[in-house]
């Protein structure tokens, strides 16, 4: 562990430790901070992280420094904790915004500063994943589980220090946002795919393909099935059945498929709770990487139609959304994928996106989160029509 001071709880962010962050970030030149205030924000909302707004005062007055910011560390559930070190996905999220970030063409929150121990490297990290793809069903849960208690008792700090949006629009996903707001996100999302469409960025040791992973994504997939019965067994009809069992049967399949198809660096968690509409500027803006991974771009797309919208989606409308995506992806100068390609791939794209809202789904603790429950009832709900599309004759891996 190195010495360097890096928070572990939103008390250990100092006046004196945050002048030090932001001079050695550049963000603080010739000034110093006089007052700082913290406040804990989204207490109770699921978040897998803790947030702090910042307020700070210079000493010498400068409207070019920003007077707020967003402290993001982990969460202090070590349940949670335990999870998304098994996946790395603190450590991703830090480096999303130290290395790619910058450089991509879709607007998300400055960073600051970021900092985080750099833990068993690279080797360690491929020996795990290897594992999840190698082992069996019967086995990868348990190893999962050893993988996470060993990258948390390694006791690894992350601290990132971001922009403070809080004064641009967001729609909750509970409240849903209509097809006039659903198009205004798929253009941004196809020019930001573009710019990483195959790219070599994409083997990064750090980002790794779900498809690479196949028996891991299997066992956490099919743990839903409890959670719909102590909650809405009824909104579950026999054609969603037999999509979710048809994605359970063709799963090794399904990412061996995806897997051919052209790739680029998805968000994986793209719904309206980590989207924010600019309406001056007409830009969206995306928050929270800690999920992103390499894999074809269809997925973003079909998570976010699933269930984002105020009303189910009919058919016309989804090829609609598609095709606006699609338009991105040329604008950010992709030749090679043509629309019909682009048709072809929608519906894989949307098993996949069923796979992990499936993933979630089984995530819920009934009993001590009825915020999730509430809104799960919802996402069914818009989900249903959607899925009762899918043509499963038509399907051919």
């Amino acid at each position: 562990m190195e010495n360097r001071l890096i928070p572990t709880s939103i008390a250990e962010i100092t006046t004196d430790w945050l002048n030090g962050a932001l001079s050695k970030s550049g963000v603080l030149k010739n000034n110093s901070i006089r007052t700082l205030d913290r406040n804990i924000i989204g207490e109770g909302k699921g978040y897998v992280g803790t947030l702090a707004r910042l307020s700070i005062e210079y000493e010498q007055p400068d409207n070019t420094l920003p007077a707020t910011m967003i402290a993001k560390i982990p969460t202090q559930v070590q349940k949670s904790k335990l999870l998304l070190e098994a996946f790395w996905n603190y450590e991703r999220e830090n480096r999303m915004y130290e290395e790619i970030l910058p450089h991509l063409p879709l607007r998300t929150p400055k960073c600051y500063y970021s900092d985080f121990d750099q833990g068993k490297g690279e080797k360690w990290m491929n020996r795990v994943y290897g594992r999840y793809a190698s082992l069996p069903q019967s086995l990868v849960g348990l190893y999962f589980l050893y993988a996470g208690f060993r990258n948390l008792r390694m006791k690894r700090r992350y601290i990132l220090l971001l922009e403070d949006i809080n004064n641009i629009e967001q729609i909750t996903h509970l409240e849903g946002c209509s097809l006039e707001d659903a198009k205004m996100v798929m253009r941004p999302l196809g020019i930001a795919h573009a710019s990483l469409w195959d790219s070599p960025q994409l083997e990064k040791y750090w980002l790794k393909d779900h498809g690479d992973f196949s028996n891991m994504m299997s066992f956490l997939s099919n743990r839903w099935q409890p959670v719909i019965k102590k909650t809405y067994p009824g909104k579950i009809s026999q054609k969603m059945q037999t999509v979710f069992d048809w994605i359970k049967k063709n799963n090794n399949q399904l990412d061996a498929y995806s897997k051919t198809r052209p790739h680029t660096l998805i968000h994986e968690d793209f719904r309206l709770d980590n989207i924010f509409f600019d309406r001056q500027k007409n830009q969206i803006v995306v928050i929270d990487w800690q999920g992103c991974c390499p894999a074809m771009g269809l997925f973003d797309p079909c998570f976010f139609l699933l269930n984002n919208c105020n009303s189910p989606l009919n058919r016309k409308e989804v090829e609609e959304l598609i095709t606006i995506y699609h338009q991105g992806l040329v604008e950010g100068g992709v030749s090679t994928y043509s629309l019909d390609e682009c048709m072809s791939d929608y519906p894989f794209g949307l098993f996949l996106a069923i796979r992990i809202w499936l993933i979630i789904i089984g995530g819920i603790e009934v009993e001590k989160d009825p915020n999730a429950i509430r809104l799960l009832g919802v996402l069914l709900d818009r989900m249903k029509p959607v899925i009762e599309g899918i043509e499963l004759a038509a399907i051919h891996l």
